[in-house]
Formats: C-alpha cells, structure tokens, sequence
C-alpha cells in the first residue's frame, strides 16, 4: 500500500514537472534527480520573478558564455588589487575558490581551450601557498569529467561547500562590485559552490588597516579569527598614536597649568541718559539687544552686514489708512537695510532681553507683566505671553530652545513653552521678588535667585524644590551654571560670588573683591574660570581650580586672576564666548564727550 502511494506521488510530482516545463524525460524521477531538479526550478524562479532584487548572488543566470570565466575572473582580481581599499585585501580571499570552481565548470562543460588559457593566466596566483599550491598543481592534468572523479580533493570541492568568512562591510563591498556589471559567472559559483560566512564583529583600529585578510577559508564551518600582532602594524598608524599621545600630554598641560589671560570686548552705550536696563549679546556674536525705560528693544548689528526685514506679503504691525502720507525714503530705508532696529510693543520698562540658541529669535520681558517673542526675520513681534501678574525682572531660555522661563515681582518663577501663551509650571518658595532664572545646561532644573537672600534650586518637570542654597546677605541678583553642570555660581548686592556644588548641596567657594553690587555672571567654556561684572565698573575673573593663583594685594580671593577696568560708569553684562573671548557691555561715563 505504501508503495502505491509512494508511485502515486511520484506520478503526480513527475507530472507537475513535466507541465511546468522542468523535466525532460517521461518516466518517474529519481531521488537525486527530483532533488536537483527542485534546485533549478527554485533558481530559475528566482531569476524570472527576482531578477532585480537586492540579493544579486543568488539571482545570477545559470550559463556564461567560455570568454566570460577569464574575463569576468580578471576584473575582479584587478578590482581587488588595484584599489586602496581596506576591505579590498579581505575580499581577495574569495579568489581561490572561485579559481578552482570557475576551472572545474570549464572542464565539465568541455571548454579545453577555454581551460588552458584561465590556468596559464592566473595559476601564478596561487603558488605562494601550500595547500593551495596542491590543488592548483592537480588542475593543470584536469582535462575531462572522469579526471575529476578519479581526483579525491577535487571531488571534495564539487561535493562540499567551500566556507569564506568576511565581516558585513567586506561582503557589502564585494556585493556592490558584483552588481555594477556583468558577473554573471562568478554569481553562478558564489551561489552553487562557495558559502561566505559574515561576522559582525567589533574591530579595533589596527585591524582596519591590517594586511591579512580577517577571514580563513576552508571546508569547515566552524569560525576563525587571523588577529594581527602588534608588530604588524604600519608605521604610519604607530607615528599617528604617537602624535596623539603627545597631543593628549599637551592638552593636559594646559589645562592643569595657570590660566591664560582672556581677552575682553567691551561694547559701550552712549547718551543713555540711565534710560537703559539690560543688554544681551546673541551666541553667534552677531546682535545686540538692549531693553530700555521707554518700553522700547533695540537691536544693533555687531557685524558689517546692516539688519534688513525679510520680504514677507502682508504686515500685520502696518495698516495704512486712506489719510495716511506714505513715505518712499523710509520704504527705501527698509530695503536697503539698516545698522539699527527698534522693536516697539511693551508698555513698561524693558528689563531682560534673551537670545534663541539659533539667534533666530528674542524674548523679552517688562514691567506690563508680559513676555514678548521677537522674530528676527522680520523683526515683528509673533507671540505675547501673559501669566504674572506684576512685573518680570528676569528671563531665560533652555540650552535647546524648548522652553524658557521667568521670575517675577509675584515671588514666583514660571516655566513656558514657545507654543502656549500660557505657563506649564509655576515654581512657589520664596518669599520676596525672584530677580534672576537660569537653566542647568541639561535643562532638568532651573535655578532663581531672590530678594529673599536665597537661592532655589527646581526640578523643571516636577516642579519641586530640589535644592536651597542659603548664606547671602542681600538680594540675589545673578546666576550661572558651569558648563560641565557640577556648580551654580550666584552673587549679589552683597558683594560676594559664591560657588555651590550641586551634588551636595554644599559652598564650594566664596570669592570676595567686587566693592558693590555684582550684576553679571559667566562661566568659562571649559569650566575653569568664571567672570562677574560689578556696579563698582569692573569686570573680574577667577580661576576656580585655585592651583597656581596668589592672593591679591587688595584683600581679594586668591581665585582672583584679573581685574578690568574703564572709563565706564555701569558693567550691565558679561558673556564668555568660544576661543577665550569674554563680550562685556555697559555705558560710558556721563562726564565724557562723545
């Protein structure tokens, strides 16, 4: 009964076949033919249905014609040693069994001339090797079938899969060659007869640049690893490491060593007639913003380049009237550009101007309780933000520009987003005007300085207070994290800086020398030095390391490295720039002529 059925399906199969167009002969297949002759159906699918997909290899044809084993062989030998690639020396290891295998197909499919010719031109390749010398020997008397099924070794290669390992860029690399013309030959035996093994493995540095192939071909299929040895290193790449560590060993000289002097820019304002609140400098050292008592931002160009309105359709901010005189002089003035705008729409006093991390875009905030988003585009005001409920001393933005926030007469500081005119977070703790805000540079905290002589320390999303820092004597009216976010520097009326360490809540530094009230704060861009601004017209830097500073003659912190002084008569601002560069702002001395 078993064998009935077992004919039946046989029949059945065989039919099938015959339908498709797959076997030749009328009676029923045997198990290895039937086998085979599923391979081919299932290669020959893919070469009709897949022809263009991604796996190149296994969609090759199954014929090549008998010039195109030498000279497909050839290009890719000289695709691989002409070209300075790394990965060219890893591919070269696919050579030998595509040698051997495009030999032996020549020989099944008669080629004699074919053959004599493939041996003589590349045989040489593969001298140098002894196990690979044997078998290169063995195929120059490898003329007909019968004398690879009286060869042990070669029959071994046509029954076994010879196993290639390459690492993923390796076998990208040779794919993309295999792809970019006609290697139909070679995709034949990379499908029938080689198995490459990709490992994504971790590499170091010298081994990119090694001059042995990572993979070890063979019959077995077990892993194996060719690491070079130290020795085979370029001299190149030993002289690179050794330019490096040189370089490493300078860099920690510097930084372990005295401070060097910073350069200071001083910007000064003149004929403010005390009109003028405060003044920000925008990251990219190209404007100056400033806010005043009449309500009024202004904004200079710190570069050659006049300030100029991009070109927009409608303009909300203008409506002109039937009555209305235009004027072509101020139209012309506004094409051509100019080295000053006035941005109007507060109804108090200006108190605090921030840039955008971009310098896209300004916020400003006032006595009228409002926020006020400036676009420097068009250099209109976008958006009006609206929540305290007396006046906003101070603002800030997050390093990302998602959010910024502000503190205000109402003894409170508020988080806001540039989408909603309304706050996210109002943070409640302290007991008088909060003066001044600042965001930790990962913007998880926020940090506000009050009249309360205290500061706090807020967990931006919670909302909580994390942190009290207290042991000011006057109203806190600035604030700066350090860059690496280890310290908050805060200062005063009181005439003191003093240094807080964040992870434990602890005074790190207290720095005395300023004779009035400190109004600026800056960190360094390497966290080393802090600069702060005072109302006594200087401007003083202090090295926080302490390693090689002297104390002073005048009674200053030791931390002291340098004092700065004009003919001014207030410091509003300082800001450390990128290359050691500290911006200061401030206006002139009212006796000075102009």
């Amino acid at each position: 009964m078993k064998r009935v059925r077992t004919e039946q399906f046989q029949y059945t199969v065989a039919q099938y076949l015959k339908r498709r167009q797959y076997v030749e002969s009328e009676g029923p297949p045997k198990g290895p033919k039937l086998s085979q002759t599923a391979e081919e159906m299932a290669t020959n699918l893919t070469v009709q249905t897949e022809s263009g997909c991604t796996n190149f290899v296994s969609a090759a044809p199954c014929q090549a014609d008998s010039q195109q084993y030498e000279i497909q062989f050839g290009q890719l030998r000289t695709f691989l040693t002409d070209t300075n690639v790394q990965w060219s020396r890893e591919v070269t290891s696919v050579l030998y069994p595509l040698f051997v295998y495009l030999h032996l197909d020549m020989v099944h499919c008669g080629l004699k001339s074919s053959v004599d010719s493939f041996y003589s031109r590349f045989h040489s390749m593969f001298l140098q090797d002894t196990d690979q010398k044997d078998i290169i020997e063995q195929l120059r008397t490898t003329l007909t079938v019968q004398d690879i099924s009286s060869n042990p070794k070669l029959r071994a290669f046509l029954d076994n899969k010879y196993v290639v390992h390459l690492t993923d860029e390796a076998y990208n690399y040779l794919l993309r060659y295999l792809q970019s013309d006609n290697n139909t030959a070679l995709c034949r035996v990379l499908a029938s007869h080689i198995q490459v093994e990709v490992t994504s493995t971790q590499r170091t540095v010298y081994q990119l640049y090694g001059s042995g192939p990572s993979g070890v071909g063979g019959f077995s299929r077990g892993d194996a690893s060719n690491n070079m040895e130290p020795g085979d290193v370029p001299a190149s790449i030993l002289q690179n490491e050794a330019a490096r560590n040189s370089l490493q060993e300078c860099i920690k000289r510097v930084k372990d060593g005295p401070p060097s002097l910073t350069t200071v820019c001083f910007y000064a304002f003149h004929n403010t007639d005390q009109l003028l609140n405060s003044a920000e400098i925008s990251a990219n050292s190209k404007l100056l913003a400033a806010g005043f008592d009449n309500s009024c931002v202004k904004l200079w160009s710190l570069r050659a380049r006049k300030l100029k309105a991009e070109p927009h359709q409608v303009d909300v901010s203008r409506i002109n009237l039937a009555c209305d005189v235009l004027e072509d002089e101020s139209e012309d003035e506004d094409s051509a550009g100019t080295e000053m705008k006035t941005l109007r729409g507060h109804c108090g006093p200006v108190y605090s101007t921030t840039f955008l991390t971009d310098s896209s875009g300004l916020l400003s905030c006032s006595e009228d309780t409002t926020i006020r988003y400036w676009n420097l585009g068009s250099f209109t005001n976008t958006a009006l933000y609206q929540g305290h409920a007396y006046p906003v001393w101070d603002i800030d933005i997050s390093p990302c520009s998602l959010y910024f926030a502000s503190g205000s007469h109402d003894r409170t500081a508020r988080l806001w987003t540039f989408s909603r005119t309304y706050p996210l977070r109002l943070y409640a703790g302290h007991l008088a005007d909060v003066d001044c805000v600042k965001f930790h540079p990962n913007s998880n905290y926020i940090a506000t300085g009050s009249t309360d002589k205290t500061v706090r320390l807020w967990s931006t999303q919670q909302g909580n207070s994390v942190r009290l820092f207290t042991g000011h004597r006057g109203p806190v009216l600035s604030l700066a994290f350090s860059p690496n976010g280890k310290y908050l520097a805060s200062a005063g009326e009181d005439q003191r800086l003093k240094l807080w360490d964040l992870a434990s809540g602890a005074l790190f530094k207290d720095l005395r020398g300023h004779t009035n009230n400190i109004t600026s704060l800056s960190f360094s861009p390497d966290s080393s030095l802090i600069a702060s601004a005072s109302m006594d017209n200087s401007v003083r830097v202090w090295d926080i390391r302490n390693t090689y500073c002297n104390a002073p003659a005048d009674g200053s912190s030791s931390e002291l490295v340098g004092v700065y002084t004009g003919q001014i008569s207030n410091v509003l601002s300082v800001q450390f720039m990128a290359c050691n560069l500290l911006l200061t702002t401030g206006t002139t001395q009212e006796n000075q002529e102009h």
